[in-house]
Protein backbone atom coordinates (compact mmCIF):
# COMPACT_ATOMS: atom_id res chain seq x y z
CA UNK A 1 0.00 0.00 0.00
CA UNK A 2 1.00 3.46 -1.18
CA UNK A 3 1.02 4.75 2.66
CA UNK A 4 1.07 8.59 1.52
CA UNK A 5 -1.17 8.41 -0.96
CA UNK A 6 -3.57 6.63 1.81
CA UNK A 7 -2.98 9.27 4.16
CA UNK A 8 -3.75 12.50 1.01
CA UNK A 9 -6.84 10.36 0.47
CA UNK A 10 -8.03 9.94 4.20
CA UNK A 11 -7.52 13.64 4.43
CA UNK A 12 -9.55 14.65 1.70
CA UNK A 13 -12.72 12.26 2.84
CA UNK A 14 -12.54 13.44 7.00
CA UNK A 15 -10.17 17.12 7.08
CA UNK A 16 -8.51 15.28 9.85
CA UNK A 17 -5.05 15.40 10.79
CA UNK A 18 -2.93 12.48 9.88
CA UNK A 19 1.24 12.17 10.24
CA UNK A 20 3.60 9.80 8.92
CA UNK A 21 6.44 8.88 11.10
CA UNK A 22 9.21 6.68 11.46
CA UNK A 23 9.86 5.50 14.98
CA UNK A 24 10.72 7.14 17.87
CA UNK A 25 9.97 10.53 15.60
CA UNK A 26 11.16 10.65 12.32
CA UNK A 27 8.74 13.09 10.09
CA UNK A 28 8.33 11.27 6.64
CA UNK A 29 4.73 13.21 5.79
CA UNK A 30 1.61 14.57 7.07
CA UNK A 31 -1.75 16.38 6.04
CA UNK A 32 -1.93 19.46 6.20
CA UNK A 33 1.12 20.35 4.87
CA UNK A 34 1.79 23.08 7.57
CA UNK A 35 2.57 19.83 10.26
CA UNK A 36 5.69 19.70 8.10
CA UNK A 37 7.20 22.46 8.93
CA UNK A 38 6.48 21.46 12.48
CA UNK A 39 9.42 18.95 13.18
CA UNK A 40 10.48 21.15 16.82
CA UNK A 41 6.36 20.59 17.61
CA UNK A 42 6.70 16.73 16.82
CA UNK A 43 9.63 15.88 19.13
CA UNK A 44 7.76 18.04 22.05
CA UNK A 45 4.96 16.15 21.62
CA UNK A 46 6.64 12.42 21.04
CA UNK A 47 7.92 13.27 24.95
CA UNK A 48 4.85 13.83 26.12
CA UNK A 49 2.94 11.35 24.25
CA UNK A 50 3.05 7.67 25.20
CA UNK A 51 0.88 4.84 23.89
CA UNK A 52 0.65 1.25 24.81
CA UNK A 53 -1.24 -0.93 22.10
CA UNK A 54 -1.59 -0.73 18.55
CA UNK A 55 -4.04 0.92 17.83
CA UNK A 56 -3.81 3.51 21.47
CA UNK A 57 -4.79 6.89 21.83
CA UNK A 58 -3.45 9.61 24.08
CA UNK A 59 -5.48 12.82 25.64
CA UNK A 60 -3.12 15.86 26.52
CA UNK A 61 -3.70 18.35 29.53
CA UNK A 62 -5.49 20.63 26.45
CA UNK A 63 -8.33 17.82 25.97
CA UNK A 64 -6.80 17.29 22.61
CA UNK A 65 -7.05 13.61 21.00
CA UNK A 66 -3.55 11.69 19.32
CA UNK A 67 -4.45 8.15 17.84
CA UNK A 68 -1.44 6.16 16.80
CA UNK A 69 -1.49 3.06 14.40
CA UNK A 70 1.90 1.03 14.20
CA UNK A 71 2.06 0.17 10.67
CA UNK A 72 2.75 -3.98 10.90
CA UNK A 73 4.19 -4.80 7.81
CA UNK A 74 6.20 -1.73 7.08
CA UNK A 75 9.99 -2.04 6.01
CA UNK A 76 11.72 -0.96 9.03
CA UNK A 77 8.75 -2.04 11.20
CA UNK A 78 9.06 1.02 12.78
CA UNK A 79 6.64 3.40 10.93
CA UNK A 80 3.46 4.82 12.57
CA UNK A 81 0.73 7.03 11.76
CA UNK A 82 -0.80 9.65 14.40
CA UNK A 83 -4.30 10.69 13.80
CA UNK A 84 -4.96 14.56 15.54
CA UNK A 85 -4.91 16.56 16.77
CA UNK A 86 -8.69 16.02 17.18
CA UNK A 87 -10.87 17.84 19.72
CA UNK A 88 -14.80 16.92 20.91
CA UNK A 89 -15.95 20.49 21.50
CA UNK A 90 -15.13 23.96 19.53
CA UNK A 91 -11.70 25.00 20.23
CA UNK A 92 -11.87 28.36 22.56
CA UNK A 93 -9.21 30.74 23.20
CA UNK A 94 -8.35 29.44 26.13
CA UNK A 95 -7.98 25.52 24.25
CA UNK A 96 -5.97 26.43 21.75
CA UNK A 97 -3.48 28.71 23.65
CA UNK A 98 -3.02 25.39 25.95
CA UNK A 99 -3.03 23.61 23.09
CA UNK A 100 -0.10 25.50 21.55
CA UNK A 101 1.98 25.85 25.12
CA UNK A 102 1.87 21.92 24.78
CA UNK A 103 3.63 21.64 21.70
CA UNK A 104 5.80 25.08 22.96
CA UNK A 105 4.53 26.59 19.02
CA UNK A 106 5.16 30.52 18.64
CA UNK A 107 4.50 33.01 15.92
CA UNK A 108 4.12 31.58 12.20
CA UNK A 109 3.70 28.15 13.32
CA UNK A 110 1.34 28.94 16.58
CA UNK A 111 -0.55 30.97 13.80
CA UNK A 112 -0.60 28.07 11.29
CA UNK A 113 -1.45 25.66 14.35
CA UNK A 114 -4.48 27.43 15.18
CA UNK A 115 -5.80 27.89 11.62
CA UNK A 116 -5.81 23.92 11.79
CA UNK A 117 -7.43 23.04 14.79
CA UNK A 118 -10.33 26.20 14.09
CA UNK A 119 -10.89 24.37 10.85
CA UNK A 120 -10.83 20.52 11.71
CA UNK A 121 -14.13 19.22 12.09
CA UNK A 122 -15.50 18.05 15.75
CA UNK A 123 -15.69 14.52 16.83
CA UNK A 124 -16.82 13.05 20.16
CA UNK A 125 -14.62 9.83 22.06
CA UNK A 126 -16.22 7.28 21.30
CA UNK A 127 -16.45 8.25 17.29
CA UNK A 128 -12.20 9.18 17.62
CA UNK A 129 -11.95 5.53 18.95
CA UNK A 130 -14.14 4.08 15.35
CA UNK A 131 -11.67 5.85 13.35
CA UNK A 132 -8.59 4.75 15.01
CA UNK A 133 -10.45 1.40 14.55
CA UNK A 134 -10.80 2.10 10.56
CA UNK A 135 -7.94 3.34 10.46
CA UNK A 136 -5.95 0.39 11.70
CA UNK A 137 -8.39 -2.31 9.64
CA UNK A 138 -7.30 -0.35 6.55
CA UNK A 139 -3.33 -0.82 7.28
CA UNK A 140 -2.99 -3.85 9.37
CA UNK A 141 -6.20 -5.27 8.07
CA UNK A 142 -6.96 -5.94 11.64
CA UNK A 143 -10.62 -6.13 13.25
CA UNK A 144 -10.47 -4.79 16.76
CA UNK A 145 -13.43 -4.60 19.40
CA UNK A 146 -13.73 -1.18 20.37
CA UNK A 147 -15.04 -2.31 24.04
CA UNK A 148 -12.44 -5.00 24.55
CA UNK A 149 -9.09 -3.49 23.05
CA UNK A 150 -9.80 0.44 24.96
CA UNK A 151 -12.49 0.18 27.95
CA UNK A 152 -9.62 -1.53 30.64
CA UNK A 153 -7.42 1.67 29.49
CA UNK A 154 -10.48 3.75 29.62
CA UNK A 155 -11.47 2.93 33.09
CA UNK A 156 -7.86 3.12 34.80
CA UNK A 157 -7.39 6.37 33.16
CA UNK A 158 -10.43 7.63 34.54
CA UNK A 159 -10.15 6.10 37.63
CA UNK A 160 -6.95 7.65 38.13
CA UNK A 161 -7.96 11.23 37.05
CA UNK A 162 -9.95 10.91 39.57
CA UNK A 163 -7.97 9.67 42.34
CA UNK A 164 -5.58 12.64 41.86
CA UNK A 165 -8.28 15.19 41.67
CA UNK A 166 -9.76 13.28 45.10
CA UNK A 167 -7.10 14.18 46.85
CA UNK A 168 -6.42 17.41 45.98
CA UNK A 169 -9.90 18.36 46.96
CA UNK A 170 -10.18 16.39 50.43
CA UNK A 171 -6.89 17.94 51.03
CA UNK A 172 -7.74 21.20 50.68
CA UNK A 173 -11.49 20.40 52.00
CA UNK A 174 -9.71 19.32 55.33
CA UNK A 175 -7.40 22.62 55.51
CA UNK A 176 -10.14 24.87 55.54
CA UNK A 177 -12.71 22.59 57.42
CA UNK A 178 -15.44 23.03 54.42
CA UNK A 179 -17.03 19.85 54.45
CA UNK A 180 -20.44 18.79 53.22
CA UNK A 181 -23.20 19.38 56.00
CA UNK A 182 -25.75 18.06 53.51
CA UNK A 183 -27.02 15.16 54.30
CA UNK A 184 -29.20 15.60 57.59
CA UNK A 185 -31.37 17.98 55.48
CA UNK A 186 -31.44 15.96 52.43
CA UNK A 187 -32.85 12.52 55.18
CA UNK A 188 -35.23 14.78 56.52
CA UNK A 189 -36.42 16.03 53.11
CA UNK A 190 -36.97 12.19 52.17
CA UNK A 191 -39.08 11.15 55.40
CA UNK A 192 -41.38 14.37 54.99
CA UNK A 193 -41.62 13.45 51.59
CA UNK A 194 -42.09 10.10 51.83
CA UNK A 195 -45.17 10.27 55.08
CA UNK A 196 -47.03 13.07 52.61
CA UNK A 197 -46.06 16.04 55.04
CA UNK A 198 -45.60 19.11 53.16
CA UNK A 199 -46.22 20.97 56.34
CA UNK A 200 -42.82 19.79 58.24
CA UNK A 201 -41.29 20.81 54.55
CA UNK A 202 -42.26 24.01 54.52
CA UNK A 203 -41.33 24.79 58.52
CA UNK A 204 -37.73 23.04 57.16
CA UNK A 205 -37.28 25.29 54.45
CA UNK A 206 -38.84 28.63 55.28
CA UNK A 207 -38.93 28.90 59.24
CA UNK A 208 -36.21 27.83 59.74
CA UNK A 209 -33.59 29.31 57.61
CA UNK A 210 -30.60 29.51 59.98
CA UNK A 211 -31.07 25.76 61.20
CA UNK A 212 -30.73 24.15 57.51
CA UNK A 213 -27.64 26.60 56.37
CA UNK A 214 -25.84 24.10 54.24
CA UNK A 215 -22.61 24.21 52.71
CA UNK A 216 -23.97 23.69 48.93
CA UNK A 217 -21.86 21.23 46.55
CA UNK A 218 -20.16 23.04 43.56
CA UNK A 219 -21.51 20.55 40.85
CA UNK A 220 -20.04 22.39 37.94
CA UNK A 221 -18.18 25.36 36.50
CA UNK A 222 -21.11 28.06 36.84
CA UNK A 223 -23.96 28.53 39.77
CA UNK A 224 -26.24 27.93 37.46
CA UNK A 225 -25.31 24.39 36.07
CA UNK A 226 -24.66 23.56 39.34
CA UNK A 227 -27.55 24.50 40.73
CA UNK A 228 -29.13 22.64 38.29
CA UNK A 229 -27.08 19.37 38.99
CA UNK A 230 -28.39 19.85 42.94
CA UNK A 231 -32.37 20.46 42.24
CA UNK A 232 -31.50 16.54 39.93
CA UNK A 233 -29.97 14.91 42.60
CA UNK A 234 -32.51 16.15 45.13
CA UNK A 235 -35.31 15.80 42.40
CA UNK A 236 -34.30 12.01 42.07
CA UNK A 237 -34.42 11.82 45.92
CA UNK A 238 -38.24 12.88 45.76
CA UNK A 239 -39.36 10.83 43.37
CA UNK A 240 -37.94 7.40 44.77
CA UNK A 241 -39.11 8.67 48.14
CA UNK A 242 -42.51 9.69 47.13
CA UNK A 243 -42.57 5.72 45.14
CA UNK A 244 -42.09 4.35 48.90
CA UNK A 245 -44.56 6.53 49.73
CA UNK A 246 -46.93 5.07 47.54
CA UNK A 247 -47.17 7.23 45.15
CA UNK A 248 -47.55 5.48 41.31
CA UNK A 249 -44.15 5.31 39.83
CA UNK A 250 -45.10 5.89 36.09
CA UNK A 251 -46.76 9.38 38.18
CA UNK A 252 -43.58 9.92 39.95
CA UNK A 253 -41.44 9.51 36.95
CA UNK A 254 -43.24 11.63 35.18
CA UNK A 255 -43.86 14.68 37.60
CA UNK A 256 -39.83 14.50 38.44
CA UNK A 257 -39.04 14.24 34.31
CA UNK A 258 -41.41 17.73 34.04
CA UNK A 259 -40.20 19.56 37.44
CA UNK A 260 -36.30 18.78 35.64
CA UNK A 261 -37.39 19.78 32.32
CA UNK A 262 -38.21 23.15 33.90
CA UNK A 263 -35.20 23.57 35.60
CA UNK A 264 -33.35 22.85 33.03
CA UNK A 265 -35.15 26.10 31.11
CA UNK A 266 -34.85 28.58 34.08
CA UNK A 267 -31.94 30.95 34.04
CA UNK A 268 -32.76 32.86 37.18
CA UNK A 269 -31.14 31.37 41.04
CA UNK A 270 -34.14 32.85 42.83
CA UNK A 271 -37.22 30.89 40.37
CA UNK A 272 -34.60 28.13 40.77
CA UNK A 273 -34.86 28.12 44.43
CA UNK A 274 -38.27 28.51 44.54
CA UNK A 275 -38.94 25.84 41.96
CA UNK A 276 -36.96 23.44 44.43
CA UNK A 277 -39.31 24.44 47.32
CA UNK A 278 -42.39 23.66 44.99
CA UNK A 279 -41.17 20.49 43.94
CA UNK A 280 -40.83 19.22 47.34
CA UNK A 281 -44.36 20.15 48.76
CA UNK A 282 -45.79 18.94 44.81
CA UNK A 283 -44.01 15.70 45.96
CA UNK A 284 -45.24 15.57 49.67
CA UNK A 285 -48.59 16.78 48.44
CA UNK A 286 -49.25 13.72 46.24
CA UNK A 287 -47.94 11.07 48.50
CA UNK A 288 -50.81 12.75 50.97
CA UNK A 289 -53.67 12.55 48.89
CA UNK A 290 -52.92 8.29 48.40
CA UNK A 291 -53.29 7.98 52.47
CA UNK A 292 -52.17 4.90 52.68
CA UNK A 293 -50.46 3.01 55.20
CA UNK A 294 -47.51 2.16 53.40
CA UNK A 295 -44.79 0.97 56.29
CA UNK A 296 -45.76 -2.64 56.91
CA UNK A 297 -47.51 -3.97 53.24
CA UNK A 298 -46.35 -6.79 51.75
CA UNK A 299 -44.61 -6.97 48.38
CA UNK A 300 -47.73 -8.15 46.62
CA UNK A 301 -50.36 -5.42 47.75
CA UNK A 302 -47.63 -2.79 47.19
CA UNK A 303 -47.40 -4.36 43.67
CA UNK A 304 -50.87 -4.09 43.32
CA UNK A 305 -51.67 -0.88 43.97
CA UNK A 306 -48.76 0.53 41.75
CA UNK A 307 -50.57 -1.81 38.84
CA UNK A 308 -54.15 -0.02 39.86
CA UNK A 309 -52.77 3.43 40.43
CA UNK A 310 -51.39 3.48 36.72
CA UNK A 311 -54.42 2.26 35.49
CA UNK A 312 -56.99 4.64 35.54
CA UNK A 313 -58.05 4.89 32.25
CA UNK A 314 -58.26 1.23 31.50
CA UNK A 315 -62.05 -0.84 32.99
CA UNK A 316 -59.57 -3.25 35.23
CA UNK A 317 -61.26 -5.51 37.47
CA UNK A 318 -60.18 -7.71 40.68
CA UNK A 319 -59.38 -10.20 38.44
CA UNK A 320 -56.88 -8.51 36.62
CA UNK A 321 -55.29 -7.46 39.52
CA UNK A 322 -55.31 -10.95 41.14
CA UNK A 323 -53.97 -12.31 37.55
CA UNK A 324 -51.32 -9.76 37.73
CA UNK A 325 -49.78 -11.09 40.96
CA UNK A 326 -50.72 -14.45 40.06
CA UNK A 327 -53.02 -15.27 42.99
CA UNK A 328 -56.52 -15.80 43.48
CA UNK A 329 -59.39 -13.17 43.67
CA UNK A 330 -60.04 -14.20 47.15
CA UNK A 331 -56.86 -14.29 48.06
CA UNK A 332 -56.16 -10.67 46.73
CA UNK A 333 -59.63 -9.20 48.64
CA UNK A 334 -58.25 -10.97 52.07
CA UNK A 335 -55.05 -9.66 51.44
CA UNK A 336 -55.75 -6.41 50.25
CA UNK A 337 -58.47 -5.59 52.94
CA UNK A 338 -56.00 -7.07 55.88
CA UNK A 339 -53.62 -4.87 55.01
CA UNK A 340 -55.14 -1.74 54.12
CA UNK A 341 -58.81 -1.61 55.69
CA UNK A 342 -60.58 -1.10 51.98
CA UNK A 343 -61.22 -3.57 49.50
CA UNK A 344 -59.62 -3.76 45.90
CA UNK A 345 -62.57 -2.01 43.94
CA UNK A 346 -62.99 0.81 46.33
CA UNK A 347 -59.38 1.80 45.71
CA UNK A 348 -59.82 1.40 41.81
CA UNK A 349 -62.79 3.95 41.97
CA UNK A 350 -60.76 5.88 44.02
CA UNK A 351 -57.47 5.82 41.91
CA UNK A 352 -60.12 7.00 39.03
CA UNK A 353 -62.24 9.52 40.78
CA UNK A 354 -58.24 11.05 41.61
CA UNK A 355 -57.09 11.08 38.19
CA UNK A 356 -61.02 13.08 37.34
CA UNK A 357 -60.13 15.21 39.78
CA UNK A 358 -56.64 16.41 38.11
CA UNK A 359 -58.38 16.65 34.65
CA UNK A 360 -61.13 18.55 35.59
CA UNK A 361 -58.52 20.80 37.24
CA UNK A 362 -55.84 21.37 34.62
CA UNK A 363 -57.54 20.48 31.15
CA UNK A 364 -60.84 21.61 29.40
CA UNK A 365 -61.94 18.29 28.62
CA UNK A 366 -65.63 18.21 29.18
CA UNK A 367 -66.89 15.76 31.14
CA UNK A 368 -67.84 13.34 28.62
CA UNK A 369 -64.84 12.76 27.02
CA UNK A 370 -63.37 12.89 31.23
CA UNK A 371 -65.82 10.17 31.99
CA UNK A 372 -65.34 8.03 28.78
CA UNK A 373 -61.19 8.17 29.13
CA UNK A 374 -61.75 6.81 32.98
CA UNK A 375 -63.91 4.05 31.44
CA UNK A 376 -67.16 4.94 33.49
CA UNK A 377 -70.30 3.39 31.90
CA UNK A 378 -71.97 6.69 31.14
CA UNK A 379 -71.75 10.39 32.21
CA UNK A 380 -74.39 10.14 34.60
CA UNK A 381 -72.76 7.36 36.38
CA UNK A 382 -69.54 9.33 36.40
CA UNK A 383 -71.32 12.49 38.01
CA UNK A 384 -73.44 10.65 39.95
CA UNK A 385 -70.45 8.88 41.86
CA UNK A 386 -67.55 11.89 41.78
CA UNK A 387 -70.96 13.75 43.95
CA UNK A 388 -70.98 11.20 46.25
CA UNK A 389 -67.56 11.21 46.88
CA UNK A 390 -66.81 14.77 47.35
CA UNK A 391 -70.07 16.26 48.16
CA UNK A 392 -70.28 18.68 45.16
CA UNK A 393 -70.67 17.66 41.20
CA UNK A 394 -67.40 17.53 39.05
CA UNK A 395 -68.41 20.82 37.07
CA UNK A 396 -68.44 22.36 40.29
CA UNK A 397 -65.39 20.80 41.14
CA UNK A 398 -63.36 22.41 38.38
CA UNK A 399 -65.02 25.38 38.62
CA UNK A 400 -64.03 26.20 42.46
CA UNK A 401 -60.60 24.87 41.36
CA UNK A 402 -60.04 27.08 38.79
CA UNK A 403 -60.66 30.15 40.75
CA UNK A 404 -58.38 29.20 43.06
CA UNK A 405 -55.60 28.21 40.83
CA UNK A 406 -52.31 30.16 42.31
CA UNK A 407 -50.03 32.57 40.40
CA UNK A 408 -47.76 31.63 38.09
CA UNK A 409 -43.95 32.13 39.00
CA UNK A 410 -43.82 35.45 37.81
CA UNK A 411 -46.45 36.25 40.80
CA UNK A 412 -44.43 34.52 43.20
CA UNK A 413 -40.82 36.05 42.27
CA UNK A 414 -40.12 39.56 42.79
CA UNK A 415 -40.16 41.64 39.86
CA UNK A 416 -36.54 42.94 40.97
CA UNK A 417 -35.12 39.16 41.42
CA UNK A 418 -36.63 38.27 37.84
Amino acid sequence: MDLIDFCQRFFASFFMPISYYRWPHQFIWSCPSAFRKMDHHSKILAEKIKFCKNPDYYITDSYAYFGIVNINDSPSKMDYLILGPLFSTPCSDETIHNCLQEGQLRGEAAEEMKQILLNTPRVSFHQFLYILSFLHLCINREEIDIGQHFDTRIGALIQEDISKRYSSLIYNKRELHDFHNIYELETQITHYVERGIGDQIKDLLLKRPTETTVSESCLAGNPIRSQRNQFIILATLATNASISGGLDAEQAYQLRDLYIQECETTLNLAILDTLFYTMLIDFATRVARQKLPIEGISNEVFKCIQYISQRPNEPIRVDDVANYIGKSRSYLTRRFKEELGFDVSSFIMRCKLEEAKMLLSYTNKPLSEISSYLCFSSQSYFQNVFKKKYGITPLQYRTSSTSGKKESLQDIIPKDKL
